[in-house]
Order: C-alpha cells, then sequence, then structure tokens
C-alpha cells in the first residue's frame, strides 16, 4: 500500500465518499416537524418519540423504519447551513490534508536527498580509502553509486550535486604540515582553528603531522594549544621525534663537555664559552639556552669549523652535522641519534654516498632513500600511520603534497587543501581537470567551495572550513 493509499483509508474513517453506495445519504429535514426547542427531527406528527440516536448531545427520530444515519457527522462550531449551499462541504479540511501531505511529501524528498548524498559521500570515502587491489570492495562502491545517481536524477531531476566529505568517527584525522612555525602568521592560524572547529562539530580531533627537524616543536604545539588554534587533547606526530625516540618518556643521561686537562675556558657571554688548548687554539664553542642547557657544540681545527653537534630538550645529543673543509658554510652529512646515542638516520649532500640511510637499533642499515619525501612516505605508511584508519588533510602548497597523494594506493585517504583558489594556480588546475584523481577537498571559504564545484571535471565531496567570528576591536587613540 502506497503513502497516499494509506491517506486514503485513513481518511475514510473521518470523510464520506459521495460516489460509494455504501454510504446513505441523510434525507433532508422537514422544516415544519423540526422542534428546535427539543433538537429533534418528527417526519410523522401522530407517532410519539421513538427510538433516539444521541450525536453530539442531539437527539434524532426517524420514522424510517428505525433505519438510522451513521454517516458523517457535522464538525462542532461549523458554521450553519445556507440555504442553497451543498450539505456535507468538507472541501477546508480536504485541502488542509492535501496541503499536510505535500509538506509531508517536501519533508520526505529533502530527507531523502540527504540520505543519498550521504551514502555516495560514505562510498566515495571507500573508494579512496581501500587499496587498488580489492576489487570487489571497489566494485559494490562503484554500483552502489550508480543506483544512487540514478535515485537521484529520478527525484531530484540531476546528480549533480557536491556531497559532504564523509568522516568516519573510527578514523584518525591529521592536518600535515612541514614544518610548525614558533611565530605563525593569520593565515596559518585561522587554518588551524578552522579544521579544529570543523572537525570538533563532528566530535573529532585535528592532530597534526610534521616533517621537520625542530627541537623546540613540542613546545611549539603546546603554545597552540594554549592560543586556542588547535585542541588541548590534540596531538602531534613529528617524524624526527619519532624516529629518534623521544617520545618514549624513557630515563636519559644530559650529555657531558668532553674536557681535557690542559684545555681552558674562555666566557664570551653567559650562553657561550670558548675551549681554548694548550696552545691557545681555539677547540669548542659551547652553546646554552636561556636555562643553561647544553644546547650546540661546534668542533674547530685551525681556527675552521669541523663539526656542530646539537642537543634537545633534555640535553641528549640529538644530531651531528659535518662542514665542507674547503667551505665552512657548507653542510656535507648530518647525522642524527636516538635518544640512547645509537644512529638512527645519515643524510649525506653529496654524490659518494646515498641521499638518506635508515637504520636500526642495533645499527643495521633498514633502508636507503632518494630523496625527503621518500622518506616521509616510508615513515608514514610503515610507522606512523600504520594502525587503523587515518585521513591526512595537506595543503595544496605543500612541497610534499604531490609525493603524499601517492599514500592513497595504502589505504591512508589524502584531502587537499584550498584555503585560496588565487594560489596554488598550478596544481589547482591538475585539481581540477582530474589529473591528480583527487575525489574530495576542504575547501577553506564558500567562494573556493563554489569555483571547485563549478569547474571540477570530475565529481568531488567538498567540505567548506567552518568560518571564524572575527573579533571587533576598538581603535586606539
Amino acid at each position: 500500500m502506497s503513502f497516499f493509499d494509506r491517506k486514503k483509508k485513513d481518511n475514510d474513517n473521518n470523510y464520506s465518499d459521495l460516489n460509494n453506495s455504501s454510504y446513505q445519504t441523510p434525507q433532508q429535514p422537514d422544516q415544519n416537524n423540526f422542534d428546535p426547542s427539543q433538537g429533534q427531527f418528527n417526519n410523522d406528527p401522530n407517532m410519539g418519540m421513538g427510538t433516539q440516536f444521541t450525536p453530539n448531545n442531539q437527539d434524532f427520530n426517524n420514522n424510517n423504519n428505525n433505519n438510522y444515519y451513521f454517516g458523517p457527522q457535522e464538525p462542532q462550531n461549523q458554521a450553519p447551513i445556507q440555504p442553497g449551499q451543498p450539505e456535507n462541504e468538507d472541501w477546508e479540511y480536504t485541502e488542509q490534508n492535501l496541503q499536510n501531505t505535500l509538506d509531508q511529501s517536501a519533508d520526505l524528498k529533502s530527507q531523502l536527498r540527504s540520505q543519498l548524498l550521504a551514502d555516495r559521500s560514505y562510498c566515495n570515502h571507500i573508494l579512496r580509502t581501500v587499496g587498488s587491489d580489492q576489487i570487489d570492495e571497489r566494485r559494490q562502491a562503484t554500483d552502489r553509486i550508480n543506483d544512487i545517481n540514478d535515485s537521484l536524477k529520478e527525484w531530484f531531476g540531476t546528480d549533480e550535486m557536491a556531497n559532504e566529505i564523509y568522516l568516519d568517527p573510527n578514523a584518525s584525522y591529521f592536518v600535515f604540515t612541514d614544518d610548525l612555525a614558533a611565530n605563525p602568521d593569520s593565515d596559518t592560524t585561522a587554518m588551524w582553528q578552522q579544521m579544529t572547529m570543523t572537525l570538533a562539530e563532528r566530535g573529532l580531533l585535528a592532530n597534526a603531522i610534521s616533517v621537520t627537524y625542530n627541537d623546540q616543536i613540542d613546545a611549539t604545539w603546546m603554545n597552540y594549544q594554549d592560543a586556542g588554534f588547535v585542541d588541548g587533547n590534540a596531538y602531534l606526530l613529528n617524524m624526527y621525534n619519532e624516529l629518534q625516540g623521544r617520545n618514549l618518556n624513557v630515563s636519559v643521561t644530559p650529555a657531558e663537555i668532553p674536557f681535557d686537562a690542559d684545555y681552558r675556558v674562555q666566557h664570551v657571554t653567559d650562553k657561550v664559552d670558548k675551549i681554548l688548548d694548550a696552545n691557545d687554539k681555539l677547540v669548542m664553542e659551547v652553546s646554552r639556552d636561556s636555562n643553561h642547557q647544553l644546547q650546540i657544540i661546534r668542533h674547530y681545527k685551525d681556527d675552521q669549523v669541523l663539526s656542530r653537534d646539537i642537543f634537545d630538550v633534555n640535553g641528549v645529543i640529538s644530531a651531528t652535522q659535518f662542514y665542507d673543509h674547503r667551505n665552512a658554510n657548507k653542510v656535507v652529512r648530518e647525522n642524527f641519534y636516538r635518544q640512547d646515542g645509537t644512529l638512527v638516520l645519515i643524510k649525506s649532500y653529496t654524490g659518494d654516498e646515498p641521499y638518506i640511510q635508515l637504520f636500526s637499533e642495533g645499527n643495521v642499515l633498514i633502508s636507503i632513500f632518494d630523496s625527503d619525501e621518500d622518506l616521509i612516505v616510508w615513515w608514514l605508511k610503515n610507522q606512523a600511520l600504520k594502525q587503523g584508519v587515518s585521513t591526512v588533510f595537506v595543503s595544496i602548497g605543500s612541497d610534499f603534497y604531490k609525493k603524499l597523494l601517492s599514500l592513497r594506493d595504502s589505504n591512508i585517504e589524502v584531502i587537499p587543501i584550498v584555503m585560496k583558489q588565487s594560489e596554488n594556480a598550478d596544481r589547482i588546475s591538475k585539481l581540477i581537470d582530474g589529473t591528480d584523481k583527487v575525489s574530495a577537498v576542504i575547501a577553506g571559504t564558500d567562494q573556493v567551495n563554489t569555483y571547485l564545484n563549478k569547474n571540477a571535471k570530475n565529481k568531488m565531496d567538498i567540505t567548506t572550513l567552518k568560518e571564524i567570528e572575527t573579533p571587533i576591536y576598538k581603535e586606539q587613540e
């Protein structure tokens, strides 16, 4: 039984069908035999009161062999029927019932549209996250999208509607950043705030991933939290922190300055000391931070810098940079260490050895990489995002944007962020012409959303970031 059949069946209990012979039409009363004081019809003055039927506290006496009429009753408070007016005129109620049905139909269509788009968004999410070798899953999602598009065309005349991006409540969400600036500009802080608010609206956290060596990055992240740029419960993954084991909360012993009996100390400033040998030749230059924590040791020979040791916030050696003996401003090699002092990474800037070498805790070579991008993708795929379902949001202007798109082959969802359509024109062109095969985008504004939706050759799910309420400051005189 259709929705409209059900509505008709319900209405049959309240309204008579004049074309249905099973309903009796009430006879018009004889005005001469109507007793207004008794509220009765008496068509036979010679008969007394017969059997009575009392709807709405009114008495009716019918002389038609006691065949009483049980048809529709006149609604209370309805205006009296005027001479010449058709009786049982319930068109006002029929009209209202029709309007209610139309309203309900519009609500159902709106609900259907939302459900179809949500389902299509989920299917697109499946296509972005499953591997290319998962043929059955991809086929099922594609078939379902085709069915959804058919329904959209049938009910709304088109399937050209942009979905919101499906966000899986069981997934982890990360905003990728090359580095975390200690003093971010207004555009950067706005992006972090908008991403945080957009995900928070859905009960999700916007965590962060950074891939640049930065010994102060943990303190910077805390500053972002204190300033409200990011959620206080969100966390940061930094590639070097993870590779070097700084987040393992193991006890460490601060390094000591190597000191020979013939050396002497020359104080330069409150934060800098020079170490001289017995011949007053410069051997080392020691720098400390504002808390007098060991920060950098530069090693010299014949007044020329040989290398530079960098210490982390715990005073443990973190990296060593080696300089070209012909050019003191050129770094030719960098060694990175774990908290226990073992070598984890070598980066070489000469053609004599591989660019990047990765070592195990037992100093066994694990892998070599030809670029920073290759190392980053390896780390994300094999360590950082190895567990669970993950989605990475990355600015289309990132140095690593193109390389990160390859993570999609590893069941990791990668979604570009386009804050302004006037920037990164070449990459946006490849986005909308389908070269990068991107099917989901975060738009910084409604204008960007409209531009992408209008110009993209392939269908994309687009979510616009929430706007920040800009406070109004009184100008200082």
